[in-house]
């Protein structure tokens, strides 16, 4: 089986660290989502997804100063120039539904965007685009974003889409959907991903405004996790990388369906959906490795371990989890 981090991508720079992989993204000259880098996005998380030897991915920008900047306004440009009357929301709305039924044909996706002009490769873009962090939100696989520069619309749902987020403590870094700004509004996601992390108020001021915000701000928010010195940014997301690539894939698989999805449901039907997770991880081989390592700690220790010794069940080093 080919690792991941041995794929040959056009705008990702792999590299692997025990079970962490670096995906440092390079789309010179300003570093837009252009439709190579979303096409890369998804080669990647598919691989990944097969590759037992990775447990987290750590996203950041390749090039100097700049993470995600926004998306590529060329790829839009295919969509916007043609004439065309006003098309309401409710009429594009099954038009994108049979697009992306069609789109999952084998090969289709290839062809649309070779044949089909800039509409085709728009299309495909924004199927892939949602085909790929969807990939990502159900994955067993920890997704980690180290943000060194501006993560603008396009930029900054990319970074939603990651579980974690890390941004550089600098004056460069600005966050936020600059989408009204252009006339448009988001369309990779981020209505949706901002209104569960920051609640419907902000979201649509956030929206509305379009103006970014600083890093500050945005931890402020809530939008990222941890505000990082500009020079340790990458070693520690790195580093908390590699402590959750040591979680169980099939535990982080269920519980990002379950706080991800959760919501879509009845409180009652999300429930029970958690529950079945829950017996479902129990079942795993390394539930019973690490039921019977508590049991042996409990013994020595006197008390619970995650008290009295909690250190190597943080880190991952007590009990073996990578292999469910």
């Amino acid at each position: 089986m080919t690792r991941a981090a041995d794929l040959a991508l056009d705008t990702i720079e792999l590299e692997q660290d025990g079970r962490v992989v670096t995906a440092a993204i390079v789309a010179p000259p300003l570093n837009f989502v252009t439709t190579a880098v979303v096409r890369d996005l998804d080669r990647l998380t598919a691989a990944v997804d097969a590759d037992t030897s990775v447990g987290a991915v750590v996203l950041t920008g390749g090039l100097p100063g700049r993470f995600l900047t926004h998306a590529d306004p060329r790829a839009l440009t295919g969509m916007i120039e043609l004439p065309h009357p006003f098309v309401p929301a409710r009429v594009a709305a099954p038009l994108l539904r049979a697009g992306t039924l069609a789109l999952r044909i084998p090969g289709a996706a290839d062809a649309v965007e070779r044949v089909g002009g800039g509409l085709g490769a728009g299309l495909v873009w924004g199927y892939r685009w949602k085909r790929t962090t969807l990939r990502m939100n159900r994955s067993g696989v920890v997704y980690l974003a180290a943000i060194n520069g501006p993560a603008l619309g396009g930029g900054h749902e990319i970074a939603l889409a990651c579980d974690l987020r890390y941004a550089a403590d600098a004056e460069h870094v600005r966050f936020g959907q600059i989408e009204s700004l252009a006339n448009l509004i988001p369309g990779g996601g981020g209505t949706q991903r901002l209104i569960r992390l920051v609640g419907a108020a902000k979201a649509i001021e956030l929206t509305l405004e379009g103006a970014p915000i600083s890093a500050a701000e945005a931890h402020r928010l809530g939008l990222i996790h941890h505000l990082v010195d500009p020079e340790q940014l990458l070693t520690e997301t790195r580093t908390t990388a590699a402590r959750l690539a040591a979680r169980n894939p099939v535990v982080v698989a269920e519980a990002k369906r379950a706080i991800y999805f959760g919501t879509d449901k009845s409180l009652s039907r999300a429930l029970d959906a958690e529950q079945a997770a829950f017996v479902s991880t129990g079942t795993t081989p390394a539930a019973t490795r690490t039921t019977l390592a508590f049991f042996d700690d409990l013994d020595r220790l006197g008390d619970t371990p995650f008290l009295a010794d909690p250190k190597p069940w943080i880190n991952g080093t007590r009990v073996d989890q990578t292999t469910p």
